[in-house]
């Protein structure tokens, strides 16, 4: 039972947030003015985690928001990760997109899924295997908001058999990249390959953090390796070091356009601004 004025915490705790939201908002719509409109060559992954999970967690992206992506997405070409992959190995710089989902949380197949398989769309979801129709919940996590639920082998089952969903290996608990092993790594693999009968040949670090030291293990298990560094991959990069652009739930519809077009320079410069104001804090707590 709520304890007597929990309600008015809540709401207030809420506005707080909404107020925060907002001003991510209005400053990315600001950084998007002008933005370059140039072709963004070479394959562009984007990052995606929620979809209508109700929280207002910057990974959780409200599904009215998440559609309207995939309208704008509708004029330019969303590939698989393995064609992807193939047009890099032929020096292809023409530019595409994937659709990349962390962790495999279960409001994708009851949010994203209709509208992806309604427009035909294929994407990756990169699993932490152990989460499975569990509770997203792993050391370090700072999500915001209600927990949310793992995806059931069944429902992988049907995204799998569909031919557009390509599911990769994101290690079994979610570790921190000094937690990281070839243990970590095979478990998720042998979950993956048990529960779908297919063996996961792409990886993406979790935290988004390569961990230089299990190189030579990455290399020998997957075709790919996807970090969280921001950025397009053009032909001759690093398979094994992939970079990718971030969609948050604060990116009005005119900061998300950017991210398919030239250079990131709204992107980056947003980046910018967050690593500057956690110095800032981190010195004024000194």
């Amino acid at each position: 039972m709520p304890s007597p004025g929990s309600g008015g915490a809540a709401s207030g705790v809420g506005r707080a947030a909404s107020g925060a939201g907002g001003a991510r908002t209005l400053i990315k719509r600001a950084l998007a003015v002008g933005a370059g409109r140039a072709p963004a060559e070479g394959a562009t992954l984007l990052i995606y985690h929620r979809v209508g999970g109700g929280t207002t967690d910057e990974l959780d992206q409200p599904v009215g928001q998440f559609a309207r992506q995939l309208e704008l997405l509708s004029g330019h070409d969303v590939l698989s990760l393995d064609a992807a992959l193939d047009r890099l190995d032929a020096g292809d710089r023409r530019p595409c997109f994937v659709l990349t989902f962390d962790d495999g949380f279960a409001d994708l197949y009851e949010h994203a899924w209709p509208l992806l398989r309604r427009l035909g769309l294929p994407f990756t979801v990169y699993l932490a295997s152990a989460y499975v129709d569990q509770p997203m919940r792993w050391e370090g996590t700072t999500a915001k908001g209600t927990t949310g639920r793992g995806l059931t082998w069944a429902q992988l089952g049907e995204l799998v058999a569909s031919g557009l969903c390509t599911v990769g290996n994101h290690t079994h608990h979610h570790v921190r990249p000094s937690a990281l092993t070839t243990a970590e790594l095979d478990s998720c693999s042998d979950a993956i390959a048990a529960g779908l009968g297919v063996r996961p040949a792409h990886f993406a670090f979790p935290w988004g953090v390569a961990v230089p030291e299990l190189a030579g293990e990455i290399r020998a298990r997957f075709r790919s390796a996807a970090t969280g560094e921001l950025g397009r991959n053009l032909p001759g990069g690093d398979p094994w070091t992939l970079r990718r652009v971030p969609v948050r739930r604060t990116d009005p519809e005119s900061f998300f356009a950017a991210k398919l077009t030239g250079a990131l320079g709204p992107e980056r410069a947003y980046g910018g601004m967050v690593r500057l104001a956690k110095r800032m804090l981190s010195r004024g707590g000194a």
